[in-house]
């Protein structure tokens, strides 16, 4: 039996794809803690591992980001934004949830630490601490490359010797000037834990901190590098199956008819972080009523009745949730903000998409997503990120006649069929630890 410690930001996207880790690694015999918010402590419980709550750390409902945010002085979305979001969002909760982690460690000792693609106080703690860590990451590969325009911008690789050069400009503008303020604050973080400064954009630390970087993704969603760290690998994406109970809703029938009749079934998913509904479910709804389409509207955080009209369309059905697991195998399109794992979810089932989102690392998704010719990226607003209903008519428009991208999405699925991501995390974990049980000639854990 190993000790394994998880460092899990408190936000949907991050926890959830670990769930499935953690139960494999419980249900192995393995003692496994995870550090994340109160709000993802009954799922974590229900995996059989002990949480380790937020104590010093920030405690927040991802689905109250944006609120705080503003609460909080952020200034309009924008670059200014931007710079604001990392400094308080990605670096500002790293002393607080370190302190935590200590208190963790100075108990019990794990073999191996888990953090996600933000888990910098994870990150920080192993390497404090010489224990071996593991990165799974639940974004867009964010590793810069001299193949791949900086990431974060939404461009595709460079085709030219002169895009190249470009893109190089601008990765310089980015750390030099744009994240000047995020980069002094990271290396003070790196200062203050002790820990050897590494070199580089702070952005670029992942491979350096970790002892093993796992990209839950497949390498046709991802492009190729040909300077990718060694310690760097692909290992499929982890599909939250069997983790939601499914309760049919009362419109389920009407699903299944439609399909059964070839009539298109379109997904509209609003997500759990960029939750208002004027970005994607307003314009989609307006775009989508009175189509051919049985058109199914997921409001994320909300009752579809506190976001949505009380009479809804005919052919609009609304859910807060419904497990995708149970959903995608009959729908032919997903309208969706580019949160990467329902992208992923949506893939693995054969689904093509539309997406519209900058927000977070919504703009490498749906580049991505263009990328890898399975969907479309719709145009959003600059400042509040808000697509037009024209805009999703269009796409969903695209995305149904042209055949072309339900036959690259089906290829996907194929692919994502082949990896079993869950077994390969827990095989590199299970490695890590009995590597360090062998170096300090103990047994793994006491």
């Amino acid at each position: 039996m190993s000790r394994i410690l998880f460092s899990l930001t408190p936000i949907t996207g991050h926890v959830r794809p670990a769930l499935p880790v953690v139960r494999a690694l419980v249900d192995a015999g393995h003692d496994v803690v995870v550090h994340t918010g109160t709000k993802y402590a009954r799922a974590v419980a229900a995996t059989g591992a002990r949480v380790a709550p937020v104590v010093h750390g920030r405690d927040l409902d991802d689905a109250e980001l944006d609120a705080w945010s503003v609460a909080h002085g952020a200034p309009e979305p924008g670059v200014r934004r931007l710079q604001w979001d990392v400094l308080h969002h990605f670096l500002g909760p790293v002393p607080g949830d370190l302190a935590d982690l200590e208190a963790v460690v100075a108990g019990w000792r794990p073999d191996v630490v888990v953090t996600d693609t933000t888990g910098i106080a994870g990150a920080l703690l192993a390497r404090r601490h010489g224990i071996p860590s593991v990165q799974l990451t639940v974004t867009p590969l964010p590793v810069s490359s001299r193949d791949t325009a900086p990431f974060g911008t939404g461009l595709q690789p460079p085709r030219t010797g002169l895009q190249a050069l470009r893109y190089r400009l601008l990765g310089t503008f980015i750390t030099r000037v744009v994240f000047k303020d995020a980069q002094r604050a990271a290396l003070a973080l790196v200062d203050d834990a002790g820990v050897e400064r590494p070199d580089g954009f702070f952005l670029n630390w992942m491979p350096t901190f970790a002892t093993r970087v796992l990209h839950l993704s497949v390498p046709s969603l991802e492009y190729p590098r040909s300077d990718l760290p060694g310690n760097v690998e692909t290992v499929g994406a982890v599909l939250p199956r069997g983790v939601d109970l499914f309760e049919p809703p009362a419109w389920w029938g009407d699903v299944l008819a439609a399909k059964a009749a070839g009539r298109p079934v379109v997904l509209v998913t609003q997500g759990t972080v960029a939750t208002d509904p004027e970005r994607l479910l307003y314009p989609a709804l307006e775009a989508l009523t009175g189509t051919r389409a049985l058109v199914v509207l997921t409001t994320g955080t909300a009752e579809p009745d506190e976001v949505l009209p009380r009479h809804l369309p005919p052919n609009v059905r609304a859910a807060r949730f419904v497990p995708f697991e149970h959903l995608l195998p009959l729908v032919d399109v997903m309208v969706t903000n580019g949160g990467f794992g329902g992208v992923q979810q949506a893939l693995a089932a054969g689904v093509p998409l539309v997406v519209a989102g900058r927000t977070e690392d919504k703009a490498e998704v749906a580049a991505r997503v263009t990328w890898a010719g399975v969907g479309v990226a719709l145009p959003t607003d600059p400042t509040t990120d808000v697509t037009t209903s024209r805009a999703v008519a269009d796409g969903v428009r695209r995305v149904l006649a042209d055949g072309s991208f339900a036959e690259r999405a089906r290829e996907l699925a194929a692919e994502y069929a082949r990896y079993d991501a869950v077994g390969r995390v827990v095989e590199v974990v299970e490695g890590l630890a009995g590597e360090r049980a062998t170096a300090t000639g103990a047994p793994a854990a006491a």
